[in-house]
């Protein structure tokens, strides 16, 4: 799996009721889109960012849609976003089953000094203790080989039932919607 990831930050005039109708024009193009895991439609009210985030099936899924017309759109509206992307190391559910309502993403280096296997074995524990707590949708541990930055990214019901967290760079989300592939027919 391929996690993905750009923000904008919006115009002035944009506020979240022209972003809310913006993703409720928007969402019902990607149902059915090729290899796209599950989508969340972010937003920062705070500092007005838009920050749609991926989780794709694999890289090629990911590159078909920066390639399409559906990615096009966004670059059209608000100008070509830097795309970040990392590697899937754990991804696991929590109990929440209705859709999450926050998220936070918490990144930092991995350190120089060990292995990147064995921290990623600690990363994955770490992973492992999250997925108990109350109110979690999904957590997950990323891997950004570029930059050498892990990042764990969790969803919850509210921000209140987020655990704190220490780290280099903690960003946090309003979820105004989400997408979720489902397999098989109901």
């Amino acid at each position: 799996m391929l996690a993905m990831q750009y923000t904008v930050r919006l115009p002035e005039e944009f506020d979240e009721t022209q972003i809310r109708k913006h993703v409720a024009v928007r969402s019902p193009l990607f149902n059915g889109f090729p290899g796209l895991r599950h989508k969340f439609y972010l937003y920062d009210a705070d500092e007005n960012v838009y920050a749609p985030f991926y989780i794709w099936e694999n890289a090629q899924y990911a590159q078909e849609f920066l390639l399409d017309n559906l990615f096009n759109g966004v670059s059209q509206k608000f100008g070509r976003p830097r795309v970040r992307s990392w590697q899937v190391v754990a991804f696991d559910y929590g109990e929440l089953k209705e859709d999450p309502g926050y998220m936070r993403s918490a990144i930092d280096k991995v350190p120089s000094n060990e292995s990147v296997g064995m921290q990623m074995e600690k990363e994955k524990a770490r992973h492992d203790k999250v997925l108990a707590s109350p109110g979690l949708y999904m957590h997950m541990v990323l891997l950004d080989p570029d930059r050498w930055e892990v990042g764990h990214f969790s969803f919850w019901g509210k921000a209140e039932q987020a655990p704190p967290i220490n780290a280099d760079c903690i960003d946090e989300y309003a979820v105004l919607k989400s997408y979720r592939h489902l397999e098989g027919a109901a």
